[in-house]
Order: C-alpha cells, then sequence, then structure tokens
C-alpha cells in the first residue's frame, strides 16, 4: 500500500468513525467504546502497552496468515471464522484490562467524542501501530522459512551396481 492511500484510508476512518460517534452520541447521550486501562493493573501504564502490542500482533497475525494467498489454500468459510475466534478470544482478556483498542482510530475517535482523553492514551496509537510493523515483518520471516524448506530437491543420483 502506498503512503498516499495510508492517508487516505486513515482520513476516511476517521471521518466515519466521528460521523458514527456522532450519531450515537446523539441518539444514546453518550459514544460507548471509550478505552482505558484498568486500574488496577500492576505497572498500568507497561502492561496496558505490552497488552495492546501483543493482542494487535495477534489479531494481524492471524488476519495476514489465513488470508494470505502465498500458502496455497483456496478460501473457505474457515478464513473468516479464524479471524472471529480470534477477535473473540482477545475482548475476553482485553476488555477488562484495556478496554480492547487494538484500532488506533477506533480507540481514539470514541474517546475524543466521549470526552475522555487522559495522559495514557498514547499507548492506544504508538502499540498498535508498533504491532502491525512487528506483525508484517514477523510473517514475512516465516512465510521465507516456510518457502525455503518446500523448495523442490534435486533428484538423488542412482548409483550403479557394479
Amino acid at each position: 500500500i502506498s503512503f498516499v492511500k495510508f492517508l487516505i484510508f486513515t482520513v476516511c476512518q476517521f471521518c466515519g468513525g466521528i460521523l458514527g460517534c456522532g450519531i450515537l452520541y446523539a441518539m444514546l447521550e453518550e459514544c460507548p467504546g471509550a478505552v482505558d486501562i484498568n486500574p488496577g493493573l500492576p505497572n498500568r501504564v507497561t502492561s496496558g502497552f505490552f497488552i495492546e502490542f501483543f493482542g494487535t500482533m495477534f489479531l494481524l497475525l492471524t488476519v495476514l496468515a489465513t488470508t494470505n494467498s502465498g500458502r496455497q489454500h483456496a478460501p473457505s468459510y474457515l478464513q473468516p471464522l479464524s479471524i472471529g475466534i480470534a477477535i473473540f478470544t482477545l475482548h475476553m482478556f482485553l476488555v477488562p484490562t484495556t478496554g480492547c483498542g487494538l484500532n488506533p482510530v477506533r480507540s481514539a475517535v470514541t474517546n475524543i467524542v466521549s470526552g475522555k482523553l487522559n495522559s495514557d492514551f498514547w499507548i492506544y496509537i504508538i502499540a498498535p501501530l508498533l504491532a502491525s510493523g512487528v506483525a508484517g515483518l514477523l510473517l514475512q520471516v516465516l512465510s521465507l522459512v516456510v518457502t525455503t524448506r518446500r523448495q523442490p530437491r534435486t533428484k538423488p543420483r542412482k548409483r550403479k551396481c557394479t
């Protein structure tokens, strides 16, 4: 994806998120989905950062691995099922601890509209962005390892009997 497309996608996602949160705010007089780190976590900021980082990386590795055309598997109903199970699992563990941000725009928009930005909010922006870069690199490394193992071997020479 080019940098220009990235900017366009990000701006469109922000606009759509603000519009959606604005509609919810008009209907419910609140914007559900604002995220915050559980105050009961030890080392609140560090724990929150790593929870969001590894949660986002897990989700992205699941999505990238199941939709990778290089795997030479035909698309099937199991791809969205595996992604859905990953999201369900992440929500079970991340909602009680960090609110399950995973997406910087979703976290930013809901907190901006509801007026709940705090000093630890940078975690919800930086951790997913770093995790997406690490997940992409890790998947490339893993796919290189797998493809080098799958390369066809040369046929062994036949021995002559003497």
